[in-house]
């Protein structure tokens, strides 16, 4: 059995496994939303599925299938649905009595990993898509574990964990057996992280250079050096599957598309634009997706008044970020708390 790192808490911005025991005391309050598909423009192109308390959203590489986690009111936690992204209909993939939240899809589709909390742990499972077979490769001792993105060849699995000590982490996970290693591991937050198109590069969130999250890009395998690539804060990355854009959340709810270009081994964003605000129920989990094809979005939106109250920063109009680079030097972040920072 493979253990990851032991964490004793879970840091706030990802506390959706917790409270598993308070939540079979006492049926929760549903937050209904309505998945949706939205051009480029914000103009929405229809409905998927019925109204539920969804939560994470994937979309398979061939864009026929919808993973998603929904509330079970009866018993207080996620399971994990696949919803045809054609018509709406959906399947139960898991039923257990366990918070099950989160699942990625293997780059053919053929698979899934997906998570599973219970009291005092966390574990990661792999299984057929086409059924749920679950085979455990991952525990986490009382922390959290949350599969996030999958090697394009297939070999590794990116996932975010936590500790008292580094806060929110990126380990990888390798396919087929072996020991998970850190991949971004700070004092400052990593999150979202997201494998591009061809495995050569990862975007992901990190509290390093500012008070807010900011998306940036690294190199894979190697994790040295980082680039920015959002302004004012940005998190939940993901990547037009041609490798030419990066979408992500702006702290005000406004989905930020970010072009990128590769020169000299370095990838900068060369233009970042706004496309449309969106109107999610949480902010612990993907709000959105976007199409193969990258023209549409699927995004999960409140039905019935606005989100629920989160905290968002107020952000000034948007400009393309300027180049900051650090190194991933873990001894000079805990000497000097102030580098990496911008200035």
């Amino acid at each position: 059995m493979i253990r990851a790192v032991n964490a004793r808490w879970i840091v706030a911005a990802l506390v959706v496994g917790a409270g598993l025991a308070a939540s079979a005391q006492r049926a929760p309050q549903l937050v209904l939303s309505q998945l949706t598909w939205f051009t480029r423009a914000g103009t929405s192109l229809g409905k998927l599925g019925p109204l539920a308390d969804h939560g994470n959203l994937e979309i398979s590489p061939d864009g026929s299938r919808v993973a998603v986690a929904v509330m079970d009111q009866s018993k207080g936690t996620r399971d994990l649905w696949i919803y045809d992204a054609g018509t709406g209909a959906r399947t139960r993939f898991t039923s257990d009595v366990a918070e099950e939240n989160w699942m990625i899809w293997s780059p053919n589709g053929q698979r899934v990993t997906l998570n599973r909390f219970t009291a005092g742990s966390s574990r990661l499972f792999e299984s057929p898509s086409s059924v749920a077979m679950p085979t455990e490769i991952l525990q986490a001792d009382q922390g959290g574990a949350w599969p996030v993105s999958w090697s394009p060849d297939g070999q590794s699995i990116l996932y975010v964990t936590n500790s008292r000590e580094t806060s929110n982490d990126i380990w990888v996970l390798p396919v087929g057996g072996g020991t998970p290693y850190p991949f971004q591991q700070t004092p400052a937050s990593e999150n979202w992280a997201a494998f591009s198109p061809d495995g050569r590069w990862v975007a992901f969130s990190s509290t390093a250079s500012s008070d807010i999250p900011e998306v940036f890009v690294t190199r894979y395998p190697g994790g040295g050096q980082a680039w920015r690539i959002s302004a004012d804060g940005g998190s939940q990355a993901r990547w037009r599957r041609d490798g030419k854009e990066i979408f992500y959340l702006a702290p005000d709810r406004r989905l930020m598309a970010a072009a990128v270009t590769e020169r000299e081994s370095v990838l900068t964003a060369t233009a970042v634009e706004p496309l449309f605000t969106l109107n999610f129920p949480y902010g612990a989990y993907h709000a959105f997706d976007v199409s193969p094809d990258g023209t549409r979005f699927l995004v999960n939106t409140v039905v019935g008044g606005d989100a629920p109250t989160q905290q968002v920063w107020s952000a000034e109009p948007r400009r393309p970020a300027p180049p900051l680079v650090w190194p991933n030097d873990n001894e000079r972040l805990r000497r000097d708390p102030s580098f990496g920072r911008a200035r």
